[in-house]
């Protein structure tokens, strides 16, 4: 078995069931959490995918924060405090 920790992957891209600004990425699967707090933690850099709806959602188990972000790919640019957060972060955000 490889383990994360041993990789190290020039880019990471990433899903999650919730992104706020306090939280960060979050998910309800305490085990996928782990699975994705090791990828985010192995790779040069990280790129989130989630659309819209995820945005200002907190579920279950945190996984990385906004800091830990490089890039947003999204269907809508975020807003408010969530938009900040992203700024404050210096992730770059990409709306497709």
């Amino acid at each position: 078995m490889v383990r994360f920790g041993r990789l190290r992957a020039d880019v990471a891209f990433v899903g999650a069931n919730g992104v706020s600004a306090g939280f960060g990425l979050s998910t309800p699967d305490a085990d996928e959490a782990a699975v994705k707090a090791a990828i985010v933690r192995s790779a040069r850099r990280v790129v989130l995918l989630v659309d819209s709806s995820k945005f200002d959602e907190e579920t279950l188990v945190s996984f990385a924060s906004l800091e830990d972000i490089d890039a947003l790919i999204t269907d809508s640019a975020p807003t408010g405090a969530l938009a900040a957060a992203f700024a404050d972060a210096d992730v770059e955000v990409v709306i497709a």
